[in-house]
Protein backbone atom coordinates (compact mmCIF):
# COMPACT_ATOMS: atom_id res chain seq x y z
CA UNK A 1 0.00 0.00 0.00
CA UNK A 2 1.42 3.43 -0.97
CA UNK A 3 2.24 6.01 1.71
CA UNK A 4 0.26 8.52 -0.35
CA UNK A 5 -2.76 6.61 0.83
CA UNK A 6 -3.95 8.45 3.95
CA UNK A 7 -4.58 5.14 5.74
CA UNK A 8 -0.84 4.55 6.32
CA UNK A 9 0.33 6.42 9.42
CA UNK A 10 3.76 4.80 10.00
CA UNK A 11 6.08 3.92 7.15
CA UNK A 12 9.59 2.60 7.78
CA UNK A 13 11.73 2.21 4.66
CA UNK A 14 14.99 0.24 4.62
CA UNK A 15 16.05 1.45 8.06
CA UNK A 16 19.49 0.47 9.32
CA UNK A 17 21.02 1.56 12.62
CA UNK A 18 24.72 1.11 13.30
CA UNK A 19 26.77 2.02 16.35
CA UNK A 20 30.53 2.56 16.38
CA UNK A 21 32.35 0.69 19.13
CA UNK A 22 35.75 2.07 20.11
CA UNK A 23 38.47 0.02 21.78
CA UNK A 24 39.16 2.93 24.16
CA UNK A 25 37.30 6.22 24.83
CA UNK A 26 40.22 8.26 23.45
CA UNK A 27 39.86 6.47 20.10
CA UNK A 28 36.54 8.23 19.54
CA UNK A 29 38.24 11.62 19.56
CA UNK A 30 41.19 10.42 17.51
CA UNK A 31 38.92 8.72 14.96
CA UNK A 32 36.96 11.95 14.46
CA UNK A 33 40.22 13.83 13.90
CA UNK A 34 41.85 11.26 11.63
CA UNK A 35 39.37 8.54 10.54
CA UNK A 36 41.75 6.64 8.24
CA UNK A 37 44.52 6.44 10.83
CA UNK A 38 42.28 4.98 13.53
CA UNK A 39 39.74 2.93 11.58
CA UNK A 40 41.35 -0.27 12.89
CA UNK A 41 40.42 0.85 16.43
CA UNK A 42 36.73 1.00 15.59
CA UNK A 43 34.20 -1.77 15.03
CA UNK A 44 30.53 -1.51 14.13
CA UNK A 45 27.48 -3.03 15.72
CA UNK A 46 24.34 -3.19 13.58
CA UNK A 47 21.27 -2.91 15.82
CA UNK A 48 18.85 -2.88 12.86
CA UNK A 49 19.44 -4.18 9.37
CA UNK A 50 17.37 -2.89 6.43
CA UNK A 51 13.98 -3.01 8.18
CA UNK A 52 10.82 -1.95 6.33
CA UNK A 53 7.22 -1.95 7.51
CA UNK A 54 3.91 -0.12 7.05
CA UNK A 55 1.23 0.37 9.70
CA UNK A 56 -2.25 1.60 8.73
CA UNK A 57 -4.42 3.94 10.75
CA UNK A 58 -6.32 2.28 13.59
CA UNK A 59 -4.22 -0.90 13.61
CA UNK A 60 -2.86 -2.43 16.81
CA UNK A 61 0.52 -3.93 16.00
CA UNK A 62 2.90 -5.92 18.18
CA UNK A 63 6.65 -6.23 17.72
CA UNK A 64 8.10 -9.37 19.25
CA UNK A 65 11.53 -10.92 19.39
CA UNK A 66 14.24 -12.15 21.68
CA UNK A 67 16.27 -9.77 23.83
CA UNK A 68 18.73 -7.83 21.69
CA UNK A 69 16.82 -8.34 18.46
CA UNK A 70 16.35 -4.58 17.82
CA UNK A 71 12.78 -3.99 19.01
CA UNK A 72 13.45 -1.01 21.26
CA UNK A 73 15.83 0.54 18.73
CA UNK A 74 13.12 0.39 16.09
CA UNK A 75 10.57 2.08 18.36
CA UNK A 76 13.04 4.84 19.27
CA UNK A 77 13.68 5.52 15.59
CA UNK A 78 9.95 5.65 14.86
CA UNK A 79 9.38 8.13 17.69
CA UNK A 80 12.34 10.25 16.66
CA UNK A 81 14.51 9.83 19.74
CA UNK A 82 17.10 8.04 17.57
CA UNK A 83 18.16 8.78 14.01
CA UNK A 84 18.65 5.90 11.57
CA UNK A 85 22.05 5.38 9.96
CA UNK A 86 20.29 4.58 6.69
CA UNK A 87 16.68 4.65 5.55
CA UNK A 88 13.62 6.81 6.17
CA UNK A 89 10.69 6.99 8.57
CA UNK A 90 7.46 8.85 7.79
CA UNK A 91 4.82 9.51 10.46
CA UNK A 92 1.33 10.88 9.85
CA UNK A 93 -0.21 11.91 13.18
CA UNK A 94 0.53 12.91 16.78
CA UNK A 95 2.65 10.33 18.59
CA UNK A 96 2.48 9.61 22.30
CA UNK A 97 5.29 7.30 23.39
CA UNK A 98 6.14 5.45 26.58
CA UNK A 99 9.53 4.02 25.73
CA UNK A 100 11.31 3.98 29.05
CA UNK A 101 10.20 4.17 32.65
CA UNK A 102 10.12 7.86 33.62
CA UNK A 103 11.72 9.10 30.40
CA UNK A 104 11.32 12.88 30.34
CA UNK A 105 10.69 13.06 34.09
CA UNK A 106 12.92 15.17 36.35
CA UNK A 107 13.43 13.22 39.59
CA UNK A 108 13.77 16.43 41.61
CA UNK A 109 10.39 17.76 40.42
CA UNK A 110 7.09 16.78 41.99
CA UNK A 111 4.65 14.56 40.17
CA UNK A 112 2.51 17.61 39.40
CA UNK A 113 5.45 19.51 37.91
CA UNK A 114 6.43 16.47 35.85
CA UNK A 115 2.91 16.14 34.46
CA UNK A 116 3.24 19.64 33.01
CA UNK A 117 6.83 19.04 31.87
CA UNK A 118 6.06 15.71 30.23
CA UNK A 119 2.83 16.98 28.73
CA UNK A 120 4.73 19.86 27.11
CA UNK A 121 7.31 17.40 25.71
CA UNK A 122 4.41 15.43 24.21
CA UNK A 123 3.00 18.55 22.57
CA UNK A 124 0.29 19.73 24.96
CA UNK A 125 -0.17 23.39 25.92
CA UNK A 126 -0.60 24.42 29.54
CA UNK A 127 -4.34 25.01 29.07
CA UNK A 128 -4.79 21.50 27.66
CA UNK A 129 -2.87 20.02 30.60
CA UNK A 130 -4.99 22.03 33.04
CA UNK A 131 -8.12 20.52 31.48
CA UNK A 132 -6.75 16.98 31.63
CA UNK A 133 -4.92 17.15 34.96
CA UNK A 134 -7.71 15.77 37.17
CA UNK A 135 -8.25 12.85 34.77
CA UNK A 136 -4.52 12.12 34.71
CA UNK A 137 -4.33 12.16 38.51
CA UNK A 138 -7.40 9.95 38.89
CA UNK A 139 -6.13 7.42 36.37
CA UNK A 140 -2.65 7.25 37.94
CA UNK A 141 -4.05 6.49 41.42
CA UNK A 142 -1.08 8.10 43.18
CA UNK A 143 -3.16 10.50 45.29
CA UNK A 144 -1.23 12.87 47.56
CA UNK A 145 2.08 11.69 46.12
CA UNK A 146 1.39 13.98 43.16
CA UNK A 147 2.98 16.82 45.15
CA UNK A 148 6.04 14.85 46.25
CA UNK A 149 9.32 14.56 44.26
CA UNK A 150 9.16 11.65 41.85
CA UNK A 151 12.54 10.41 43.15
CA UNK A 152 10.57 9.18 46.17
CA UNK A 153 8.19 7.13 43.97
CA UNK A 154 8.22 3.38 43.66
CA UNK A 155 8.69 1.96 40.16
CA UNK A 156 4.97 1.18 40.06
CA UNK A 157 4.00 4.77 40.92
CA UNK A 158 6.46 6.02 38.34
CA UNK A 159 4.96 3.98 35.52
CA UNK A 160 1.38 4.77 36.55
CA UNK A 161 2.01 8.49 36.28
CA UNK A 162 4.06 8.18 33.08
CA UNK A 163 1.39 6.07 31.37
CA UNK A 164 -1.40 8.36 32.53
CA UNK A 165 0.26 11.43 30.98
CA UNK A 166 0.99 9.58 27.73
CA UNK A 167 -2.55 8.18 27.52
CA UNK A 168 -4.32 11.52 28.00
CA UNK A 169 -2.46 13.27 25.19
CA UNK A 170 -5.25 12.02 22.89
CA UNK A 171 -2.68 10.59 20.47
CA UNK A 172 -3.19 9.46 16.90
CA UNK A 173 -0.41 6.93 17.48
CA UNK A 174 0.41 5.31 20.84
CA UNK A 175 3.81 3.60 21.16
CA UNK A 176 4.73 1.53 24.22
CA UNK A 177 7.93 -0.37 24.93
CA UNK A 178 7.23 -3.00 27.62
CA UNK A 179 6.66 -0.28 30.25
CA UNK A 180 3.36 -1.76 31.44
CA UNK A 181 5.06 -4.83 32.84
CA UNK A 182 6.26 -2.74 35.79
CA UNK A 183 2.85 -1.85 37.23
CA UNK A 184 0.81 -4.14 39.44
CA UNK A 185 -1.73 -6.51 37.89
CA UNK A 186 -4.69 -4.24 38.70
CA UNK A 187 -3.11 -1.26 36.97
CA UNK A 188 -1.95 -3.38 34.04
CA UNK A 189 -5.54 -4.48 33.50
CA UNK A 190 -6.66 -0.86 33.68
CA UNK A 191 -4.06 0.15 31.08
CA UNK A 192 -5.03 -2.62 28.70
CA UNK A 193 -8.68 -1.65 29.03
CA UNK A 194 -7.67 1.89 28.17
CA UNK A 195 -5.74 0.63 25.14
CA UNK A 196 -8.89 -1.19 24.05
CA UNK A 197 -10.78 2.12 24.30
CA UNK A 198 -8.08 3.89 22.26
CA UNK A 199 -8.30 1.12 19.70
CA UNK A 200 -12.07 1.55 19.38
CA UNK A 201 -11.54 5.30 18.85
CA UNK A 202 -9.27 4.58 15.87
CA UNK A 203 -5.92 5.21 17.57
CA UNK A 204 -2.98 3.35 16.06
CA UNK A 205 -1.14 1.33 18.73
CA UNK A 206 2.36 -0.04 18.34
CA UNK A 207 4.00 -1.87 21.20
CA UNK A 208 6.74 -4.23 22.21
CA UNK A 209 5.79 -6.94 24.67
CA UNK A 210 7.14 -10.22 25.97
CA UNK A 211 3.59 -11.20 26.94
CA UNK A 212 2.38 -13.25 24.02
CA UNK A 213 -1.05 -13.46 25.59
CA UNK A 214 -1.39 -9.68 25.30
CA UNK A 215 -0.07 -9.66 21.73
CA UNK A 216 -2.59 -12.30 20.70
CA UNK A 217 -5.43 -10.59 22.57
CA UNK A 218 -4.88 -7.00 21.40
CA UNK A 219 -3.07 -7.10 18.08
CA UNK A 220 -4.37 -7.19 14.54
CA UNK A 221 -0.91 -7.80 13.13
CA UNK A 222 2.60 -8.59 14.38
CA UNK A 223 6.21 -8.35 13.32
CA UNK A 224 9.05 -10.64 14.42
CA UNK A 225 12.60 -9.33 14.77
CA UNK A 226 15.65 -11.50 15.30
CA UNK A 227 19.34 -10.58 15.22
CA UNK A 228 18.50 -7.05 13.98
CA UNK A 229 16.46 -8.34 11.03
CA UNK A 230 12.74 -8.35 10.35
CA UNK A 231 12.22 -12.05 9.66
CA UNK A 232 8.43 -12.47 9.65
CA UNK A 233 5.14 -10.60 9.73
CA UNK A 234 1.53 -11.69 9.74
CA UNK A 235 -1.33 -12.77 11.95
CA UNK A 236 -0.39 -12.61 15.65
CA UNK A 237 -0.89 -16.35 16.26
CA UNK A 238 1.44 -17.29 13.40
CA UNK A 239 4.12 -14.83 14.51
CA UNK A 240 3.86 -15.98 18.14
CA UNK A 241 4.35 -19.59 17.05
CA UNK A 242 7.49 -18.61 15.12
CA UNK A 243 8.74 -16.58 18.07
CA UNK A 244 8.33 -19.53 20.40
CA UNK A 245 10.26 -21.76 18.01
CA UNK A 246 13.14 -19.27 18.15
CA UNK A 247 12.86 -18.84 21.90
CA UNK A 248 12.63 -22.55 22.66
CA UNK A 249 15.57 -23.42 20.42
CA UNK A 250 17.72 -20.86 22.21
CA UNK A 251 16.54 -21.73 25.71
CA UNK A 252 16.73 -25.46 25.11
CA UNK A 253 20.34 -25.08 23.98
CA UNK A 254 21.02 -23.01 27.10
CA UNK A 255 19.50 -25.56 29.49
CA UNK A 256 21.16 -28.44 27.68
CA UNK A 257 24.53 -26.69 28.05
CA UNK A 258 23.88 -26.13 31.77
CA UNK A 259 22.98 -29.78 32.26
CA UNK A 260 26.02 -30.94 30.27
CA UNK A 261 28.28 -28.73 32.39
CA UNK A 262 26.80 -30.15 35.57
CA UNK A 263 27.09 -33.72 34.33
CA UNK A 264 30.72 -33.17 33.40
CA UNK A 265 31.47 -31.66 36.80
CA UNK A 266 29.73 -34.55 38.60
CA UNK A 267 31.72 -37.15 36.65
CA UNK A 268 35.03 -35.50 37.54
CA UNK A 269 34.37 -35.15 41.28
CA UNK A 270 36.71 -37.28 43.39
CA UNK A 271 35.53 -38.79 46.66
CA UNK A 272 37.20 -37.41 49.79
CA UNK A 273 35.97 -40.25 52.00
CA UNK A 274 33.54 -37.99 53.81
CA UNK A 275 29.90 -38.51 54.61
CA UNK A 276 28.50 -36.31 51.82
CA UNK A 277 27.11 -38.52 49.10
CA UNK A 278 27.62 -35.88 46.41
CA UNK A 279 31.37 -36.36 46.79
CA UNK A 280 31.15 -39.82 45.25
CA UNK A 281 28.02 -39.77 43.08
CA UNK A 282 29.82 -40.14 39.78
CA UNK A 283 32.43 -42.70 40.83
CA UNK A 284 32.18 -45.53 38.30
CA UNK A 285 33.64 -48.01 40.79
CA UNK A 286 30.38 -47.93 42.69
CA UNK A 287 28.60 -51.27 42.41
CA UNK A 288 25.48 -49.66 40.96
CA UNK A 289 25.69 -46.14 39.51
CA UNK A 290 23.81 -43.74 37.27
CA UNK A 291 25.84 -43.09 34.16
CA UNK A 292 23.49 -40.64 32.47
CA UNK A 293 20.17 -38.80 32.89
CA UNK A 294 18.36 -37.09 30.05
CA UNK A 295 14.99 -35.49 29.41
CA UNK A 296 13.31 -36.32 26.09
CA UNK A 297 10.21 -35.24 24.23
CA UNK A 298 7.66 -37.55 22.64
CA UNK A 299 9.90 -38.19 19.60
CA UNK A 300 12.92 -38.95 21.81
CA UNK A 301 14.75 -35.68 21.20
CA UNK A 302 16.76 -34.31 24.10
CA UNK A 303 14.72 -31.30 25.24
CA UNK A 304 14.71 -29.13 28.35
CA UNK A 305 12.00 -26.58 27.50
CA UNK A 306 8.38 -27.78 27.40
CA UNK A 307 4.98 -26.23 27.00
CA UNK A 308 2.65 -27.23 29.82
CA UNK A 309 0.89 -30.53 29.14
CA UNK A 310 3.44 -31.82 26.65
CA UNK A 311 4.65 -35.45 26.97
CA UNK A 312 8.12 -35.95 28.42
CA UNK A 313 10.48 -38.75 29.40
CA UNK A 314 13.14 -38.73 32.08
CA UNK A 315 15.56 -41.49 31.12
CA UNK A 316 18.27 -42.91 33.38
CA UNK A 317 21.14 -45.08 32.17
CA UNK A 318 22.34 -47.38 34.97
CA UNK A 319 25.43 -49.61 35.17
CA UNK A 320 25.82 -52.53 37.57
CA UNK A 321 28.85 -54.59 38.54
CA UNK A 322 26.96 -56.91 40.93
CA UNK A 323 23.78 -58.92 41.05
CA UNK A 324 21.18 -57.09 43.14
CA UNK A 325 17.50 -57.72 43.74
CA UNK A 326 14.52 -55.51 44.57
CA UNK A 327 16.14 -52.27 43.46
CA UNK A 328 14.13 -49.06 43.85
CA UNK A 329 14.52 -46.20 41.37
CA UNK A 330 12.89 -42.84 41.99
CA UNK A 331 12.76 -39.25 40.90
CA UNK A 332 11.75 -35.98 42.50
CA UNK A 333 10.91 -32.62 40.89
CA UNK A 334 11.27 -29.35 42.79
CA UNK A 335 10.88 -25.67 42.06
CA UNK A 336 13.93 -23.41 42.23
CA UNK A 337 12.64 -22.38 45.68
CA UNK A 338 12.94 -26.00 46.87
CA UNK A 339 9.21 -26.79 46.91
CA UNK A 340 8.59 -30.42 46.02
CA UNK A 341 6.28 -30.62 43.03
CA UNK A 342 6.19 -34.36 42.44
CA UNK A 343 7.97 -37.52 43.41
CA UNK A 344 7.56 -41.14 42.39
CA UNK A 345 9.48 -44.39 42.30
CA UNK A 346 9.22 -47.95 41.11
CA UNK A 347 7.77 -48.92 44.49
CA UNK A 348 4.71 -46.71 43.91
CA UNK A 349 4.15 -48.62 40.67
CA UNK A 350 4.68 -52.03 42.30
CA UNK A 351 7.70 -52.72 40.11
CA UNK A 352 10.37 -55.10 41.40
CA UNK A 353 13.68 -54.63 39.60
CA UNK A 354 16.53 -57.11 39.64
CA UNK A 355 19.89 -56.11 38.18
CA UNK A 356 22.40 -58.60 36.82
CA UNK A 357 26.13 -58.32 37.15
CA UNK A 358 28.02 -56.27 34.52
CA UNK A 359 24.90 -55.11 32.71
CA UNK A 360 23.52 -51.75 31.59
CA UNK A 361 19.86 -50.71 31.91
CA UNK A 362 17.71 -47.76 30.90
CA UNK A 363 14.77 -46.70 33.04
CA UNK A 364 12.22 -44.28 31.58
CA UNK A 365 9.72 -42.21 33.54
CA UNK A 366 7.01 -41.11 31.11
CA UNK A 367 4.61 -38.31 32.04
CA UNK A 368 2.96 -35.13 30.81
CA UNK A 369 4.40 -31.87 32.09
CA UNK A 370 1.32 -30.62 33.95
CA UNK A 371 3.15 -27.64 35.46
CA UNK A 372 2.78 -23.89 35.21
CA UNK A 373 5.53 -21.60 33.88
CA UNK A 374 8.84 -21.82 35.72
CA UNK A 375 12.19 -23.55 36.10
CA UNK A 376 12.35 -26.94 37.81
CA UNK A 377 15.02 -29.29 39.14
CA UNK A 378 15.10 -33.08 38.79
CA UNK A 379 16.72 -35.41 41.35
CA UNK A 380 17.09 -39.16 40.78
CA UNK A 381 18.22 -42.04 42.98
CA UNK A 382 18.80 -45.79 43.10
CA UNK A 383 18.31 -47.49 46.44
CA UNK A 384 17.42 -50.68 48.26
CA UNK A 385 15.53 -51.22 51.51
CA UNK A 386 17.72 -52.49 54.34
CA UNK A 387 14.92 -54.38 56.08
CA UNK A 388 14.52 -51.74 58.78
CA UNK A 389 12.38 -49.31 56.77
CA UNK A 390 15.52 -47.39 55.83
CA UNK A 391 17.18 -47.01 52.46
CA UNK A 392 20.66 -47.91 51.30
CA UNK A 393 21.50 -45.60 48.40
CA UNK A 394 23.58 -47.01 45.60
CA UNK A 395 23.60 -43.66 43.80
CA UNK A 396 21.80 -40.34 44.13
CA UNK A 397 21.88 -37.18 42.05
CA UNK A 398 20.29 -34.16 43.73
CA UNK A 399 18.97 -31.31 41.55
CA UNK A 400 20.87 -32.88 38.67
CA UNK A 401 18.83 -31.62 35.71
CA UNK A 402 17.19 -28.28 35.01
CA UNK A 403 14.19 -27.83 32.76
CA UNK A 404 11.83 -25.01 31.97
CA UNK A 405 8.08 -24.95 31.41
CA UNK A 406 6.23 -22.37 29.32
CA UNK A 407 2.46 -22.06 29.65
CA UNK A 408 0.82 -20.73 26.48
CA UNK A 409 -1.78 -19.46 26.97
CA UNK A 410 -1.67 -19.01 30.75
CA UNK A 411 -4.84 -20.44 32.29
CA UNK A 412 -4.06 -20.70 35.97
CA UNK A 413 -1.73 -19.92 38.86
CA UNK A 414 0.33 -21.96 41.31
CA UNK A 415 2.60 -24.86 40.37
CA UNK A 416 0.41 -27.64 39.00
CA UNK A 417 -1.69 -27.25 35.88
CA UNK A 418 -4.83 -29.36 36.32
CA UNK A 419 -6.07 -28.54 32.82
CA UNK A 420 -9.50 -27.55 34.11
CA UNK A 421 -12.52 -27.08 31.92
CA UNK A 422 -15.43 -24.83 32.85
CA UNK A 423 -19.05 -25.66 32.12
CA UNK A 424 -21.95 -23.25 32.63
CA UNK A 425 -25.52 -24.47 32.54
CA UNK A 426 -28.71 -22.53 32.96
CA UNK A 427 -31.00 -24.15 35.57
Amino acid sequence: MSFNNKDIVIKVENVTKEYKIYQKPIHKILFNLAPKSYENKVSKFRALNNVSLEIPKGATVGIVGRNGSGKSTLLQIITGTLNPTLGNVNINGRISALLELGAGFNPEFTGRENVYLNGAILGLGRKEIDEKFDSILEFSEIGEFIDRPVKTYSSGMFVRLAFSVAAFVDPDIMIIDEALSVGDEKFQRKCYNYLEDLKEKGCTILFVSHSMRVVEQLCDYAYLLDNSNLIAEGEPKEIIDQYHMLLYSQENAHYQALNTEKESAEKNVISDGGDTLQKSYRKPERDVFIEDVKMLNEVDEEVYVFNTGEPSKIVLTVHTSIDVQDVLIGLRIKTTQGIEVYGTSTSYHNLKIDFKKNKQYTISFDQKVRLTSGTYHISVAIAKEDGKNDMIYFDKLSDYLLFKVEEIPINGTGIANLNSSITINEV
